[in-house]
Formats: structure tokens, C-alpha cells, sequence
């Protein structure tokens, strides 16, 4: 059969082999959630009943002379585009899954520290559903700490972890997400299957979790302001209470003040730590954009909060602080491979044109221009209440679509 796997089709790009993509979805399918890695961010759209009746027509506007990989929602109408094409004598490949199964593709990507630094940090991508996960790890002991794992990519976490000799000793969750489901628990399960661990499963105690104890995992702490988390020997991660996307939501501050920071290349990105502060933000912050407010029904009182937290919590840390959010927009900023998507408070103050509105104007701004709420988001947010690992649950299409946790830069 004609069909490529999704890992398969994100080698081929990571190795810039000269293929062309072909979405053969309907445009409203294309334009809600589209393939967007790289260079190929913006595929070809050919809709497959259209190329089916008038293919004589659209020849010229599909390459001979490349690989063509056809694309849909679950592999269906792609598989039929592809042996059509192959009988006209194209290399024509499907993407098996469709956009589903590329929702589970991942890229790593390491932040840049310190060259004396204790601690390494790696940021685990979800390709097109935009989340971001975190593995922060002591250099000397190996000891190691999850942040804001997705359910779908949980394996990810681990391999990250083997490759690098690591022990996972807490997975933490920022907040109780509303677009993805969270891998805490599964990967804690994981863990604790593998190697006999004790990790932690870590959540915040101002969320309204419903912990009946089914998970089976033992080891759930509930964090709060001011608590810290031991990474491994001479690294702490501080717990904050920064809400305003969610009541309960945490973010997590490492102060590392280093003379020498040695070599630093972001290739581009919004500025780098130059000291050290390193901010884990999950929905609160982003780097072109900040968290929406309105998920739990309170927009106008949530904005408010919001306010508050950035301008007397996120602003009292360093300018140079590092800030490491949960997502990224899959429409305003091209991943690449391995390259990490970071930002400094000092540079998001300059881009970010709600940051420097006043409060009135703040919430204002925000509830006038609210984007349209996750796809499923009520039901993720009841499945994500429950902390369970959720063994054999198919997600994709549950989580189909981008993530839309956010209110791009205005």
C-alpha cells in the first residue's frame, strides 16, 4: 500500500528530502488544522473529489520530480489521492493516521544554560497540536523532573529520559489543561512499571482535581505557593501561583545565578537567559502571546487576575528570566527541528502590547478579542479533573485541531 508513517514523513523532512505535501481535506478542514514543520508550513490543498473529477486540471500544479505525500484527517481520502496519483505515474505516498496521526509526532529540542550550569533542560514538542512538555535534570546525580507531559507523547518523556541516563523523580502539571490530556498519571504509571520508581505525580492544591484514588498510583502530591521541588543535588525548582488562565494555575522558577554563561546561540528566537532564570509558565505566558481567561466561564474576572500576575509576579523576576511556556502557536511560529522556542520577560514586555496596557485596558482588550474556545475543551477539562492514566483510550480526535489556550500578541 501506498502509506508512510508519520515519524517516517518527519525524518524526511528533518533531513530536507525534496518531497511535496498534498492535502486533499475540504478548505474549512485545511484552514482550521493544517501540516505546519519547518519549511513545509504551508502544504499544497487539492481537495480529493475535486482531484478525482478534474485531475487533468491540477497535473501542472503537482511536481513529477518529488515524492508526493497525500494528506487528510485519518488516512482515507489521502490513501485514495495517492493510488490515483501513483497509476498516473507519480511517487505518490499516504500519510497513514492523516492529521491524527501526525498529533503525535514530537520534536526535542534543548534550552540553552549556563556552561557551569547544575541543571539541563529539554523541551518536548508536539508538532501540530503545539504543546510543549519540559525534562529539567540535574548534571551530577541524573535525578530528573517532568513538566506538563501531554498524554499522547508520554513516550517521548521517556525516551528523552533513557537516552540521557535519567531518573524521573516528580511530573508536574501546570494547571489542569483544556485542550490536551495530561500524561501525568501515565507516565508516573510508566515509570513505576519500568523501574520500580517512586515518582510523583505533582498537581496543584488550588485546582478542582477529583482524586478517587482509581489511578493506581500512590504517590500524588498537591502543590502550593512557595513549596520547591528538589531536582537533584544543588538544583531547586520554586513552585509560584501565577492564575489568570486557571484559578490554580503554577509556574515554576529556577534562579541560577551564573558568572559564566558562556556561548548561547537561539537562532533567532525572542532573546535568552543571560543569568540563569529559567520560568516554566504553562498557559500563562507564551512567547508571542499571553493565556486566555475565559475556559472556566469568568473572561472579564479572570482577566483581572491575569493582570495582577503578571504585573506582580512574572515582572518582580528577573528581566532576563528565560520563560518557558506550554505551548506554542503553530500559526505564528514555524518549528524547527531541534530548535527551541524560548523568550525573555524583557523581550515579551517589548512585543507583547497588552503587557504595558493598563488594567481597564488590559481586560477590555482581552474579552473583545477572545479567539474560539478548544474543540471538546468541557470535556478534556472533566477528563483531566479525574487523574487517570486512561489506558487503551483512543485521543486523537478528541484533541484534533490546534491548541487555542491563547490571545495572540495585539
Amino acid at each position: 500500500m501506498n502509506e508512510i508513517k508519520p515519524n517516517e514523513l518527519k525524518r524526511k523532512i528533518d533531513s530536507n528530502d525534496d518531497i511535496f505535501i498534498l492535502d486533499v481535506r475540504t478548505p474549512q478542514e485545511f484552514e482550521s488544522w493544517k501540516l505546519s514543520y519547518d519549511k513545509h508550513d504551508s502544504p499544497k490543498l487539492i481537495p480529493v473529489d475535486r482531484l478525482m473529477m478534474h485531475y487533468i486540471d491540477f497535473l501542472a500544479e503537482i511536481p513529477k520530480d518529488k515524492e508526493i505525500i497525500t494528506i487528510c484527517a485519518h488516512g482515507n481520502r489521502s490513501l485514495i489521492a495517492a493510488n490515483m496519483l501513483s497509476k498516473l505515474g507519480y511517487n505518490a505516498k499516504s500519510l497513514s493516521g492523516g492529521m491524527a496521526g501526525w498529533n503525535k509526532v514530537y520534536d526535542v529540542a534543548e534550552i540553552p544554560v549556563p556552561n557551569n550550569a547544575p541543571f539541563r533542560i529539554w523541551q518536548i514538542r508536539r508538532i501540530s497540536k503545539g504543546c510543549m512538555g519540559y525534562i529539567v535534570s540535574s548534571v551530577t546525580d541524573k535525578m530528573a523532573v517532568v513538566i506538563d507531559p501531554s498524554r499522547e507523547i508520554y513516550e517521548s518523556f521517556l525516551k528523552v529520559s533513557e537516552e540521557n541516563g535519567l531518573q524521573i523523580t516528580s511530573v508536574i502539571d501546570t494547571h489542569q489543561h483544556a485542550d490536551h490530556v495530561s500524561g501525568v498519571i501515565k507516565l508516573v504509571k510508566m515509570l513505576t512499571a519500568k523501574i520500580a520508581s517512586k515518582s510523583f505525580a505533582c498537581f496543584s492544591s488550588l485546582e478542582d482535581y477529583e482524586n478517587n484514588n482509581d489511578s493506581g498510583i500512590k504517590n500524588i502530591q498537591l502543590i502550593k505557593e512557595g513549596d520547591e521541588i528538589k531536582v537533584g543535588e544543588n538544583v531547586i525548582i520554586k513552585v509560584l501561583h501565577t492564575p489568570g488562565h486557571t484559578g490554580g494555575s503554577m509556574s515554576f522558577f529556577i534562579d541560577g545565578s551564573f558568572d559564566d554563561f558562556g556561548e548561547n546561540n537561539n537562532d533567532g528566537q525572542n532573546g535568552s537567559s543571560r543569568h540563569g532564570y529559567f520560568l516554566f509558565t504553562g498557559d500563562t505566558l507564551f512567547t508571542d502571546g499571553i493565556g486566555r481567561p475565559d475556559l472556566r466561564d469568568e473572561a472579564r474576572t479572570f482577566a483581572g487576575v491575569l493582570y495582577d500576575t503578571y504585573h506582580q509576579k512574572i515582572e518582580t523576576l528577573p528581566p532576563t528570566t528565560c520563560i518557558l511556556p506550554a505551548h506554542f502557536s503553530v500559526s505564528s511560529i514555524r518549528l524547527k527541528h531541534g530548535v527551541p522556542i524560548f523568550s525573555t520577560i524583557e523581550s515579551l514586555k517589548k512585543s507583547i502590547k497588552l503587557l504595558s496596557m493598563n488594567k481597564d485596558e488590559f481586560i477590555n482588550s482581552i474579552v473583545e478579542t477572545l479567539p474560539p474556545r478548544p474543540v471538546n475543551y468541557r470535556l478534556i477539562i472533566s477528563i483531566n479533573k479525574k487523574m487517570l492514566p486512561y489506558d487503551g483510550i483512543e485521543i486523537p480526535d478528541l484533541e484534533s485541531g490546534p491548541n487555542s489556550c491563547a490571545i495572540a500578541s495585539i
